[in-house]
């Protein structure tokens, strides 16, 4: 579509193989990162409940307890003074866990704030909780961004995990020293590469534990977007409509990717195992909590639920990439997911079960990394309502009907195909009008007057004729 390059940011996983005593260690660093954002929270609230009380009492503004800073340089002076008192043990973790969990809660009290303040626009944003130990996700990240290629060993197998300075009892050192590279199973040498050649960044390393498995997640900064998986061009526009029956419906069929109608299946990865979850839930609420059992038992349905949202985002890569990599122009239509999901329980378990909000997410930064374009339809738009081939739009059409028949024409097609044809329709029409626009702005880009309708438009408005002043 033209355009130039832009630097971008991207993340890539390295799934970890650790023993035991590497995940004791790791333990250790989630822990104190837990630790220092539940203490910067508890600060800051008592800061609060102290201003608080103070001005109930009458006290004038001038003379109340001085305001905290809340920025990540304030605390992390706050912590050097304190650690001492409040964690004696700081020397046997690395200063770097308490600096994660600080940077996350001071990141936390600032969106909070903007979005207070009306300057973060979305949701709304949360005052920052506690994390509880055994119910927050286990995760650390470490910034370094002097010595990038000192995260990768040259065996291309193995990522540095940050150690303690310095520690009372030498030969703890000498042990935590062996520590020092966690083991992967997939190899390093893509990442490698690109460090070494400058064409991306480490700008942080985290380390977490997700679906019963620890990983590490490099941010990386590109200067320009990273190559990707070569894919047959089309060219052209094609319509998306995502759904729960069919992943995906397309305006026309996709060899090796839809069947003859445009359907793409949805694989109901979460549907198939439900049966063992459900299992599985009722063993761990049996278990002594504490116990061996209980602790394995966890273990096992962190890592099926760990398979189930694998196998549902390699699916979704597959479409996204070859419906991103295909076509010059994608369109899709915006959906409120989370209004869809709270209305009912079963229907918010089938969405999430289908991915359809990470579907978007990733056909965004895939066009964009291609140079291609995604043209978001508004959620008001009654695509499964219009005809696609008259675009007379029907008053009613219930779920239950699968079949879309058009009162004005006649025109006959399957409820899903109509819509995504819909949907490649009405983004042909704005584009074309934003084009039209663009001619008019390029042409003449004054505003003297107004239309009839009062409707400002980047061109000069003729002076309005008198049959058509009457008709006004």
């Amino acid at each position: 579509m033209g355009g130039e390059s832009t630097a971008v940011t991207r993340a890539v996983v390295v799934p970890l193989d650790v023993s035991p005593s590497e995940e004791r260690l790791l333990r250790s660093y989630c822990g104190a990162r837990r630790f220092a954002y539940n203490w910067v929270v508890s600060t800051v609230l008592e800061n609060l409940a102290v201003r608080r009380g103070e001005r109930a009492a009458g006290v004038a503004e001038e003379s109340l307890t001085p305001a905290l800073s809340w920025s990540f340089q304030s605390f992390d002076r706050r912590w050097h003074q304190v650690r001492d008192e409040v964690a004696p043990w700081w020397r046997e973790v690395s200063m770097h866990a308490f600096r994660s969990g600080i940077r996350d809660a001071t990141a936390g009290l600032k969106n909070w704030s903007d979005w207070k303040a009306g300057k973060r626009k979305g949701p709304k944003v949360e005052f920052p909780k506690w994390k509880k130990k055994g119910r927050s996700t286990l995760s650390v990240s470490f910034v370094e961004i002097n010595h990038q290629l000192s995260w990768l060993h040259p065996s291309r197998h193995h990522v540095r995990l940050m150690l303690p300075k310095s520690t009372p009892d030498p030969q703890v050192r000498r042990r935590r020293d062996r520590l020092g590279w966690l083991h992967t199973t997939e190899s390093t040498a893509p990442l490698w590469r690109a460090v070494e050649s400058g064409e991306a960044t480490i700008q942080k390393v985290t380390i977490s534990r997700r679906g019963g498995r620890w990983q590490a997640s490099f941010q990386l900064r590109y200067k320009k977007p990273p190559a990707q998986r070569p894919v047959r061009h089309r060219g052209g526009l094609i319509g998306v409509d995502a759904g729960v029956r069919h992943l995906v419906t397309t305006s026309e069929p996709v060899p090796g990717l839809t069947d003859a109608d445009g359907h793409v299946a949805n694989p109901k990865v979460l549907d198939g195992n439900l049966r063992r979850l459900q299992r599985l839930d009722r063993a761990v609420s049996r278990a002594q909590r504490g116990s061996k059992n209980h602790r394995k038992l966890v273990r096992r349905r962190a890592r099926l639920h760990g398979r189930v949202a694998m196998t549902r985002a390699l699916h979704i890569h597959a479409v996204t990439t070859t419906l991103a990599g295909a076509f010059d122009t994608v369109a899709v239509e915006t959906l409120n997911v989370k209004g869809m999901a709270n209305k009912k329980r079963r229907l918010g378990r089938k969405l999430a079960d289908a991915g359809l909000g990470e579907l978007r997410r990733q056909l965004a930064y895939k066009t964009a990394d291609r140079d291609h374009q995604l043209v978001p339809v508004g959620r008001a738009f009654p695509s499964s309502k219009t005809c696609s081939v008259c675009g007379h739009a029907k008053a009613k059409l219930a779920l239950s009907e699968r079949v879309f028949r058009c009162d004005h024409c006649g025109h006959v097609a399957d409820r899903d195909v109509n819509a995504a044809r819909t949907i490649a329709n009405e983004a042909a029409r704005l584009l074309g009008k934003q084009q039209h626009e663009q001619d008019q702005t390029d042409t003449s880009p004054s505003y003297d007057r107004e239309t009839l309708n009062a409707d400002r438009r980047p061109r000069k408005t003729r002076e309005a004729k008198a049959d058509l002043a009457a008709v006004a």
